[in-house]
């Protein structure tokens, strides 16, 4: 069983530091696919579940309300975004921003955690699912800023023309 927890933790480590890696063009404020702009949501939500499922703690309640808070308050810092699309490439842009990045390093830093205390110095944990809860906000905070930006504006906005990988250093209207 420990190396089953061991291995889990491990894994919940390397997909929080994808979901973290894959932020990068958000931070440089550079194009990027709508498949790219997926990746860091889908790294997120799956370290999120695995430490879910390998929580002591089981509080259903607790998670919930932060599934809920999470949702909520990602959904809101996507709203806010200024975003450009270049609709023939199917590229999306918004200017160099760090909340994404910022949830994903949190998202890491709990999995690292949870890997440090639990694989490495077998602390037991004392059952009460916070850890497990953070990671959860952190995932849907992701999540739900990638549904908002994708679905809501990136469709309202106006078209640039833009290479993917580039800033095209222009003022983002939307």
């Amino acid at each position: 069983m420990t190396s089953v927890l061991f291995i889990a933790h491990l894994v919940a480590v390397l997909l929080a530091a994808l979901a973290l890696w894959s932020m990068r063009n958000e931070i440089g404020g550079k194009a990027a696919t709508r498949f790219e702009w997926f990746v860091p949501a889908a790294f997120a939500v799956l370290t999120a579940v695995v430490l879910l499922v390998v929580s002591p703690g089981k509080r259903p309640e607790l998670w919930l309300a932060v599934i809920v808070a999470g949702l909520v308050v990602g959904a809101g810092a996507g709203a806010i975004l200024k975003v450009n699309q270049d609709h023939g490439r199917e590229l999306i842009r918004v200017p160099p921003t760090w909340d994404g990045a910022a949830a994903a390093a949190l998202l890491l830093l709990l999995a690292l955690l949870r890997f440090v205390s639990s694989s490495l110095m077998g602390r037991q944990s004392s059952g009460f699912g916070v850890l497990a809860a953070a990671a959860t906000f952190a995932a849907t905070y992701i999540a739900a800023r990638y549904l908002v930006v994708r679905f809501y504006k990136a469709p309202r906005s106006i078209h640039l023309d833009m290479t993917r990988g580039y800033d095209p250093h222009r003022t983002l209207v939307h």
